[in-house]
């Protein structure tokens, strides 16, 4: 008998993956419409962070295991009920280092691993009074939010206010994390852990809708690090597990971010998560790129005690990817090409069920309302760009603002 936390869509695969071995699941999330619901034996409708309540419904049902994946949000109230109830558990703490973004920053510093200067401010005169020590532009960020969600960049004292109003709203405690500005290349890099045996798995590049001081990602394309030559990208995987090992992970899947800056080529920390990636990374685009399913041997790991001996294993050598999409605000007017898309060699899965002729389109504005993913797998970068190209040339859609104009998809 599971908990999994969290009924979106990111947890489906984990939840396939424990019917599948007959295992009971109950699924806790907040009461909306949510595909996960569906395929639990047993539901609740709580917060997941409420970890008091889920440790006390964890208790009742005498549960196994409690799991999720790519929320960070249940990353805390797993470690803190599985540890309460002597579970496999990654314990409290750690999992404050890897979903508290001070935390994190201040644990990495003192691990080696270059952060910008940061500080953090839970209201208006801290945040000036830190500001001055600072050089501009600044980033501002939740202290632990996700989803590009209060998100800002700072040019002048003149914009903090604004930014600390919404970027505040979206943390749990009102806290924000205020960092200098680094300039350079962002990578992401994903691996995977089993009692202290820790591998490095894909490298990613991520590319930025064109939104100025937003930061909404439109595709990431992801590498096996068994097909990485180039230094700079070596740098940033050695970046990655030298923090893993400072941290400590005595299991679980990472996902982390990183920048190469500019003129000193350091590579610097954005954040680093103990849970799978979004947009089906963990599920389908880390596995197809490296031939390792992470969610599965994490559950096996977690319900039967299985282990895996990373050092023998060869990754396959293949490229993935996905792509989404904005679409300009109105009423979806034409859809077309969708059916062709699909039958694109490379792209394995579609998600557009949520688009239809009247459906009305409101402003770009956090990861939530972009459209997607579509997703690819190759065995080169070249040819999964080739693929990506195809897909932008096959798919059609049309929206039609209030005066009459029509635009068609914004990639």
């Amino acid at each position: 008998k599971i908990i999994i936390l969290g009924a979106g869509q990111g947890q489906i695969p984990f939840i396939k993956i424990c019917k599948e071995k007959k295992c009971y699941v109950i699924v806790i999330g907040r009461k909306e419409h949510a595909p996960g619901f569906e395929l639990a034996d047993k539901v609740y409708y709580i917060d997941i962070k409420e970890k008091e309540l889920i440790l006390d419904i964890a208790k009742k049902e005498k549960v196994d295991a409690v799991l999720s994946d790519q929320s960070d949000y249940a990353v805390p109230t797993i470690a803190y009920v599985s540890e309460k109830m002597g579970l496999k558990s990654i314990g409290y703490d750690r999992a404050l280092n890897y979903t508290d973004k001070y935390r994190m920053r201040v644990h990495a510093k003192l691990g080696g691993i270059n952060v910008p200067r940061f500080f953090k401010a839970g209201e208006i005169g801290i945040l000036r009074e830190g500001a001055k020590k600072l050089r501009y532009p600044l980033m501002m960020k939740p202290l632990d939010s996700a989803g590009s969600r209060g998100i800002h960049k700072i040019v002048s004292e003149e914009g903090l206010a604004e930014a600390f109003c919404d970027s505040s709203s979206h943390s749990t405690t009102g806290e924000v994390i205020v960092e200098e500005y680094i300039c350079g290349k962002e990578y992401i890099v994903d691996g995977f852990g089993i009692e202290d045996q820790y591998i490095n798995l894909d490298i990613g590049e991520k590319e930025y809708f064109d939104k100025r001081d937003t930061y909404i990602s439109k595709m990431c394309m992801f590498t096996s690090v068994d097909m990485v030559t180039d230094e700079n990208e070596k740098k940033v995987l050695d970046a990655n597990k030298r923090l893993v090992s400072y941290l400590g992970l005595p299991y679980g899947i990472t996902h982390a971010e990183y920048i190469l800056e500019d003129v000193t080529n350091k590579v610097y920390l954005v954040e680093i998560a103990a849970r799978g990636g979004g947009i089906y990374l963990s599920s389908d685009l880390t596995p197809r790129a490296t031939g390792i399913p992470t969610n599965e041997f994490l559950i096996e790991y977690i319900l039967n005690g299985e282990n895996k001996d990373f050092r023998s294993f060869k990754l396959e050598r293949k490229v993935t990817a996905w792509m989404c999409f904005e679409l300009v605000p109105g009423s979806v007017t034409k859809i077309s090409g969708i059916s062709r898309t699909c039958e694109i060699q490379g792209v394995f899965k579609v998600c557009l069920d949520n688009l239809y002729v009247g459906k009305e389109i409101l402003p770009l504005i956090n990861d939530l309302g972009k459209f997607g993913p579509i997703l690819i797998e190759a065995d080169s970068r070249e040819k999964c760009c080739e693929i990506m190209s195809e897909v932008k040339s096959t798919l059609k859609i049309e929206t039609t603002d209030v005066s009459g104009k029509k635009y068609g998809i914004v990639w």
